[in-house]
């Protein structure tokens, strides 16, 4: 394989390679094997020992302490980087690594990446950066190896919605806003609510709001690209980042997210069927150089609008 298009761009998104000119990552990493996987394929299991770091090119791998559990330890979407600790010798994973979505890899062996460490003093710097955090959870990995949640720093993810927290989605979408000045592509956020949430978990109780809030979570989901990053902002307020989208483009995806929130049907855990809840969506074009702070104001404005206008609405 060899490295095309935006690959080395992306690549410079990782903090394993940030930094690294186009010749060093083309020059280390040109013959790094490519995997695509299906959604729910798994990657790597418990006790194997893995020689390779993953970079998520497209898509999300999920890393779950149960293969058949939805009890989610962290999530890695286009831009992270998987497995670090294989760097180290004898390292095996301690969950199953398995494809959320259909995705596509660039394997670095183990042997390539310390090639590259050694021809590069910023590569070492980047090393000794990524394995400071790493090592100390996998320590303490260990030590709670028999509890469910023992990898809490790497835990990503909102219990609830089963989406990215607060904390995690200003990290992807800041990452993805610092690629904007090298790749130049539109992009979109959006911010989406549920229409009368209070009133809905006043008249259904709290069990019911959670299960609207799944709900919807889901089939925000499912109306989204394997490449886009999605994230519970506060309350029921979820957001998204949209790379390579056009404003009018992500007023699309909204109208379709609009029709499929208003047909989910919310199920609770005893079967009961609720009616059904509609969203308001927010949009906002990203402009390269503004701030996180801005553009979630900018969207909260647009999301504001929609909500004013009677719910069921796209604003921008």
């Amino acid at each position: 394989m060899s490295l095309s298009l935006n690959i080395p761009d992306l690549l410079k998104t990782v903090p394993l390679f940030s930094g690294l000119s186009n010749e060093i990552l083309i020059k280390h990493l040109d013959l790094s094997k490519r995997l695509s996987l299906a959604a729910g394929q798994t990657l790597l299991a418990p006790g194997d020992v893995n020689e390779n770091i993953y970079i998520v090119l497209s898509g999300r791998l999920r890393v779950c302490s149960d293969k058949t559990s939805s009890d989610i330890v962290a999530m890695f979407g286009e831009g992270e980087s998987v497995s670090e600790m294989s760097i180290l010798n004898g390292s095996k994973a301690l969950d199953y690594l398995i494809a959320d979505t259909n995705c596509e890899l660039l394997c670095v062996d183990v042997a390539t990446i310390w090639s590259l460490v050694k021809s590069s003093h910023h590569a070492a710097l980047n090393m000794l950066n990524v394995l400071s955090k790493p090592v100390a959870v996998n320590r303490h990995r260990h030590q709670n190896v028999e509890q469910q949640h023992g990898y809490a720093g790497l835990n990503h993810v909102d219990e609830l919605t089963g989406l990215y927290n607060r904390q995690w989605i200003f990290k992807i979408f800041e990452r993805q806003i610092r690629r904007l000045s090298i790749t130049h592509d539109h992009s979109v956020l959006m911010m989406v609510s549920i229409d009368n949430f209070d009133q809905y978990g006043q008249r259904h109780g709290q069990l019911g709001g959670d299960q609207a809030l799944r709900t919807i979570a889901q089939t925000l989901l499912t109306c989204l690209r394997p490449e886009d990053h999605s994230g519970r902002y506060f309350d029921a307020a979820l957001a998204v980042f949209m790379s390579r989208t056009t404003l009018e483009e992500g007023r699309i995806a909204g109208q379709r997210l609009l029709l499929q929130a208003g047909k989910a049907d919310v199920v609770t855990p005893s079967g009961d069927v609720l009616p059904h809840v509609t969203v308001s969506i927010g949009l906002v074009e990203i402009v390269e150089g503004s701030s996180m702070q801005l553009l979630f104001d900018q969207a909260t404005e647009a999301l504001n609008r929609a909500v004013e206008a009677g719910g069921n609405c796209i604003k921008s």
